[in-house]
């Protein structure tokens, strides 16, 4: 773990994908050779799994020699992977849609087992030389019940791309609406977020004052100052996924964050010499050079599951955090979308780092109306799940930006630029930042738009049109705001 300062808005997001492609094909030549390769023994080699075997197994971890890996296995129905297993440690529930597995035990003990198409589970408990066939496609999974010893397994599949579907990544980690998932699982919305939440703990050091250490999860949005210090903690074994974002055009490198590191190999001590560091924290040389020289990596590091961290103080979250998917709705319109805004109001922090944000969840097929922010604000925009198309118009009446979003996209809309979305059937929820603390916006239609508050000889005039033609739009949209629902 490595101390940073920074000056960003946070929001903890996850978007993880799992792609089914198609089956092997059959090749007319004795084997293929990847573009730019050498005709040797080289080509036909593997050196991705020397020196994992025998190491120190800290999580489960999958080390694959696919046609991804391993250029040469396209088209020879054959791969390999070497799952390694700490003591406790479970691939959960799975499948390969385009292979058998066959799984050989070289270290520990698993307990195996499958489900069949007929909903029947199958389990076995393997010793080290033992074999276990999973067939094609059927759900499975491999546990180490023994928490005191590791456990290794090379597992071979009938295909150079078996592919791997996680049920727990496909089903709540893929933007399946919770509603859905509850009456599938006979539980309730409220389950299933937590089980689709990740966690983590983050500390914040804000200039001369105590350490807050808060707990963190999805939707949750951080406003940090200049010279905050922070350090971030994956708790649970789900993935934390965090993202950045922040105004940059004062960073050291202009649109790129800054990040100075305090500790690790590229820490900020690391520059001084031992005599102006020892002398600057008091202690001795020796002391010195071991606090500045022991921790050898940088950025994310991997502690010792032993390795005791402070615990989350329950305050320590007040004035730091909103979250952005349980705080009151600044828009909820029936069939359209609904709004969360991040302003001083509900975060003062916003105001010390000139950032605002919104959250934004547009229904299936609904439309955004098109809208600008008129405080001369930029508004950076990065979609959490779902997909749908955008337009972006500038001021010169000319269309910047036209193209199919989807999650994990991120675009930017620049000052006084007029920007409109349509969701997809499955709809979309995106996060903007905006560089304002207390962002307002002109929105170009609908109930509270310009255009309903203009007279009709006005309209009539700018649009060069009949009275008839002015009736008839002035007669429309004369409820929605914002969010349109889909035609009938």
């Amino acid at each position: 773990m490595a101390l940073l300062l920074k000056s960003v808005l946070v929001v903890a997001v996850f978007s993880i994908f799992s792609i089914a492609q198609a089956s092997d094909p059959d090749i007319l030549s004795d084997f293929i050779v990847p573009a730019g390769s050498a005709i040797d023994g080289n080509l036909f080699t593997f050196n991705g799994t020397r020196g994992i075997f025998g190491s120190i197994i800290e999580k489960f971890s999958v080390t694959k020699a696919s046609k991804a890996e391993f250029p040469v296995l396209d088209g020879q129905s054959v791969s390999l992977a070497v799952l390694q297993f700490p003591g406790g440690g479970v691939n959960p529930p799975h499948t390969h849609p385009r292979a058998a597995e066959l799984l050989f035990v070289v270290q520990g003990s698993l307990e195996v087992g499958f489900v069949d198409t007929t909903n029947k589970l199958y389990t076995q408990t393997l010793q080290v030389g033992d074999l276990f066939v999973f067939p094609k496609g059927l759900v499975h999974y491999q546990y180490n019940s023994d928490w005191n010893k590791s456990a290794t397994a090379v597992s071979a599949f009938g295909s150079a791309n078996a592919g791997t579907v996680s049920l727990p990544t496909t089903l709540f980690a893929t933007g399946i609406d919770d509603q859905i998932l509850s009456k599938s699982f006979k539980s309730d919305v409220a389950t299933i977020q937590k089980i689709k939440a990740g966690s983590g703990v983050a500390g914040i050091v804000l200039p001369e004052k105590e350490e807050k250490v808060i707990a963190i999860k999805k939707g949750d949005a951080i406003a940090l100052p200049f010279g905050v210090v922070t350090w971030w903690y994956s708790k649970d074994d789900t993935e934390l996924v965090v993202l950045f974002l922040g105004d940059t055009k004062t960073a050291h490198k202009p649109g790129s964050f800054t990040d100075m590191y305090l500790t690790g190999s590229n820490g900020i001590f690391t520059g001084f010499s031992t005599e102006f560091v020892s002398r600057t924290w008091n202690v001795e040389e020796s002391v010195a050079k071991t606090l500045v020289s022991s921790q050898t990596a940088k950025g994310i590091v991997k502690l010792d599951a032993a390795f005791q961290m402070p615990e989350p103080k329950q305050g320590d979250r007040d004035g730091m955090v909103l979250n952005c998917e349980e705080a009151p709705l600044d828009v909820d319109i029936k069939g359209g979308g609904k709004v969360v805004v991040l302003n001083t109001k509900n975060l003062p922090l916003v105001g010390q780092v000139g950032l605002g944000a919104d959250l934004v969840r547009l229904n299936g097929s609904a439309m955004c109306s098109p809208d600008f922010s008129y405080d001369s604000a930029l508004l950076v925009t990065y979609i959490v799940r779902g997909s749908g198309r955008v337009q972006v118009v500038g001021v010169d009446g000319k269309r910047g930006l036209e193209t199919h979003i989807k999650a994990g996209c991120l675009f930017i809309i620049p000052m006084f630029f007029v920007v409109s979305k349509i969701g997809d059937p499955d709809g979309m929820e995106w996060f903007s930042i905006i560089t304002t603390p207390n962002p307002m916006f002109t929105h170009m239609a609908g109930r509270t738009s310009t255009w309903k508050a203009l007279s009709p000889q006005v309209l009539q005039a700018a649009f060069n049109v009949s009275p008839d033609v002015e009736k008839q739009f002035s007669s429309k949209r004369t409820a929605e705001e914002i969010f349109f629902p889909p035609p009938n």
